[in-house]
């Protein structure tokens, strides 16, 4: 979804701008995801999301002797989201 706005963006501002501006906007883009704060706070973001998966494998399954596994997870979230009675999503 992300890669699909930016696309958006960027050929919204290229068409606007002419190719150089565009251009210019490409190598803006890329120069802030080949940073190293950039880096940073991807890693920080997976280290928290493994966390936070991590912590609700325990909940979900306190004193299992095995993990939950994301496929358990994701039943289990989908379930309780799901409204009452609503037919599951054919796969």
């Amino acid at each position: 979804m992300g890669v699909l706005l930016a696309f958006a963006v960027g050929y919204v501002v290229g068409a606007r701008a002419g190719s150089e501006r565009y251009q210019e906007v490409v190598d803006a883009a890329s120069a802030v995801r080949d940073s190293s704060e950039f880096q940073a706070l991807v890693a920080a973001l997976r280290s928290h999301a493994s966390f936070v998966l991590t912590e609700l494998g325990q909940r979900l399954a306190p004193g299992a002797e095995e993990p939950v596994t994301m496929q358990e997870v994701l039943a289990r979230v989908r379930s309780a989201v799901r409204p009452n009675g609503a037919a599951s999503p054919s796969a």
